[in-house]
């Protein structure tokens, strides 16, 4: 009798400590529904018609989903030969967060960089669909004021995840929207490495 006593106990606390273990290592949603695509890269198309983005839609545009740990996803995206744009997604206390991660090709940081937000808690799902809304934090607004950036103030960056389809990245603020929507259905080649990351930089 103690002996199955002495089992059940072990039992219920392998059980609870199961439990604390998976919720630890993926908290947020968004963060654990992007696991599949790690090591993968797919193609996007632009979804808005903004004319400062014109020529951007002449290139190649590419989202590798390059590095996942715990509690953090690295996503470089690339415009045609240009891989200075990292998306950085943490999961944080006080919620998911999103940065955006600028390099010159020499692998230094761009003076406009690691911006972004935090959605409090963590990602919500509408549907099939995983969504997550990231308005400028602090860090941000200061940056962009001491550039002259006053209307990217109102900057809220978005991710909606509908898992085997879509991946869409929004910005969005009063007068500007820019959106990019990647296919999940079909991994393309992957590209080279972000600037900044070993090996990405310019050839001696």
């Amino acid at each position: 009798m103690k002996m199955t006593r002495s089992r059940s106990a072990v039992a219920v606390t392998l059980a609870l400590l199961a439990t604390v273990l998976s919720g630890a290592a993926g908290a947020d949603p968004l963060l654990a529904a992007l696991q599949p695509y790690c090591g993968k890269a797919y193609a996007g198309t632009l979804q808005s018609n903004a004319p400062e983005d014109a020529a951007m839609r002449a290139q190649a545009l590419i989202v590798h989903v390059a590095d996942c740990r715990a509690g953090e996803v690295r996503m470089p995206f690339h415009v045609g030969a240009d891989r200075s744009r990292t998306w950085v997604l943490r999961d944080l206390p006080q919620g998911l967060q999103l940065k955006h991660d600028h390099r010159h090709q020499d692998g230094q940081s761009d003076e406009l960089t690691m911006y972004g937000g935090v959605q409090p808690g963590a990602a919500t799902s509408s549907g099939a669909s995983l969504q997550a809304q990231f308005p400028a934090d602090d860090y941000s607004k200061l940056m962009f004021q001491a550039l002259g950036r006053q209307a990217a103030l109102q900057n809220v960056w978005s991710f909606e995840l509908t898992p085997g389809k879509q991946l869409i990245y929004r910005l969005s603020r009063p007068g500007r929207v820019f959106a990019v929507a990647f296919d999940l259905t079909t991994p393309v080649p992957l590209p080279p490495p972000a600037w900044g990351v070993t090996g990405a930089g310019p050839k001696p």
